[in-house]
């Protein structure tokens, strides 16, 4: 088995770290407050498989921003993912297994990636919530049964409304923006929530309880969004990219408007 790669960030429990704050003096001899925002941080955890087959797993923190989150957080324990054999929990996947893709032919899963969820956690500001697709809402079985998404699922949309102002035959939305009260509710979860995300060697559309969701990817302005510093923090939980230009192409562009 390889030798596990060098962790970037310390492995300690994260922390807040809240606002520090300067105190300069200004022209006018008044003293003014210069705030230095330090990132709040998560535990990313990972598991991959290398190009040769074997696996490798690790845990690292890194900052709790968005970008980072987003490949970690779209599908709840529990949520059915279509394979060749059947379907399979999420929590049960691992690295290797073929997987079913909407363009009719399964791919290699390569990459796991999971954080846990906690309610009203006092350090982040912003708190977790999940997202339920209640059973055949979106259509017959669809989904078969309810489905628990995170908030970095997105979701297949052939809506005409979308169609027309993308010019495409469908688009990817983030759950977060087709919330209505009732096919798609907004939950506090009360207690900690095990979330993941999937990543293979290319951008695909997968089956989830019968719901198109997309695979992970950083988006087409992640390599434009982030530092020399963050990006490379980044990529150091995704072992099987090199670059960010490894993501490849999108299957579908990104649609961010809620519905009209």
């Amino acid at each position: 088995m390889n030798a596990p790669r060098p962790l970037i960030g310390s492995l300690t429990r994260s922390v807040s770290r809240p606002v520090s704050t300067q105190w300069t003096a200004r022209k006018d001899r008044r003293p003014s407050v210069q705030a230095k925002m330090v990132p709040y941080t998560r535990r990313y955890d990972v598991t991959w498989m290398d190009d040769a087959g074997f696996m490798e797993d690790f845990t690292r923190v890194a900052p709790a921003m968005p970008i980072f989150e987003s490949g970690f957080n779209a599908l709840a324990h529990g949520a059915l993912v279509s394979t060749p054999r059947g379907h399979v929990a999420v929590e049960d996947l691992v690295p290797g297994m073929m997987i079913d893709t909407a363009t009719g032919e399964p791919a290699r899963l390569r990459w796991i990636g999971s954080i846990t969820l906690v309610p009203d956690a006092p350090e982040r500001g912003v708190p977790d919530r999940l997202y339920r697709v209640v059973a055949d809402s979106l259509g017959f079985a669809r989904p078969a049964v309810d489905l628990t998404l995170g908030p970095g699922a997105r979701l297949l949309d052939r809506a005409p409304e979308v169609c027309r102002r993308l010019g495409t035959e469908a688009a990817l939305v983030p759950v977060t923006t087709r919330v209505d009260g009732e096919a798609i509710i907004e939950i506090a979860p009360v207690s900690a929530a095990r979330v993941y995300h999937l990543s293979f060697d290319h951008h695909h559309v997968i089956s989830v309880n019968g719901i198109e969701v997309e695979s992970f990817h950083p988006g087409p302005d992640a390599i434009y969004s982030l530092s020399d510093e963050m990006r490379d923090q980044f990529l150091a939980l995704f072992p099987h990219k090199k670059s960010l230009h490894e993501f490849g192409r999108m299957l579908w562009p990104r649609f961010d408007a809620a519905p009209e």
